[in-house]
């Protein structure tokens, strides 16, 4: 299914647009239109002040989302997917089924979004903790990113373009699957050593070169042509926790080529960094 994924701030007015996806793809299009929405899943909005619950419901939108996307009927997922290195899971996932995607940014202030918040009904509100929380963490989406592009911006007054997403979808071409979003067998032992091994590398590299670098400064990456600017001062606790989490996520996208697998390491580690 070709996959639109919509994203915004808290009660930005996703669901609502959604459904007008909905609408349109199956009476204009024709197409059948598969929505898979946050708010089937989270029966109290409570669980955006528990990181651990946070995080599955994140695992249980993507499994659900890796079982319905095909290259045939049309796939809305709605949810706030604001954090960009779980954007670029689900583009891969996109990718590795040769389907069409596109990103959906409904760009609601968060002074209207809250307004909106307190229309609902009581058990369907925001905490002011979490919706302020949820706020401060968004990190929005930006077109020159392949996995938000092509990216589609809408404000509350603005009518959705239709014809440009629908366009988006189904007379683009899907970005070809390469060793890097495939999901193969993982059977090689040599694959799991290299990857242990470039991994350490590159996190090595980045903690040694903060020693003698300054803020602005780029560091290469071994087996890699990538570069890596230091924005900030990054902790190696911080770097270890991504690296556990990339070791997961490539163990069922293996690749037999170390700069590939340096190349993926990269991308993951800079998508994931706030």
């Amino acid at each position: 299914m070709p996959l639109i994924l919509l994203t915004g701030f808290p009660a930005s007015g996703k669901s609502t647009r959604a459904q007008q996806l909905k609408e349109y793809f199956s009476a204009t299009v024709g197409k059948n239109v598969v929505l898979l929405s946050e708010n089937e899943i989270v029966k109290n909005k409570h669980i955006y002040s528990d990181a651990n619950k946070e995080k599955e419901l994140r695992s249980t939108l993507k499994s659900e989302l890796q079982r319905l996307i095909s290259q045939d009927d049309v796939l809305i997922l709605d949810g706030g997917n604001y954090i960009k290195g779980y954007r670029y899971e689900l583009y891969c996932s996109s990718k590795s089924n040769k389907t069409t995607q596109c990103t959906l940014h409904i760009d609601t202030s968060s002074e209207q979004a809250w307004k909106q918040n307190l229309k609902r009904e009581e058990n369907c509100q925001y905490s002011k903790e979490n919706f302020d929380a949820l706020v401060m963490r968004y990190e929005a989406p930006d077109g020159r990113n392949r996995w938000d592009s092509p990216l589609f911006t809408i404000q509350p007054e603005d009518e959705l373009p239709f014809e440009e997403i629908a366009a988006a979808l189904c007379e683009r071409k899907a970005p070809a699957p390469n060793q890097s979003t495939q999901s193969l067998p993982l059977t090689s032992t040599n694959f799991l050593y290299e990857l242990d091994c470039v991994t350490q590398e590159i996190v090595n590299r980045v903690v040694e070169a903060q020693k003698t670098s300054v803020i602005g400064d780029e560091v290469s990456i071994p087996n890699s042509t990538e570069k890596f600017l230091l924005k900030r001062r990054y902790q190696l606790s911080e770097l270890s926790r991504i690296r556990r989490q990339f070791i997961s996520f490539a163990k069922t996208h293996p690749v037999d080529d170390i700069p590939r697998l340096a190349a993926m390491f990269f991308q993951y580690l800079t998508s994931h960094l706030v």
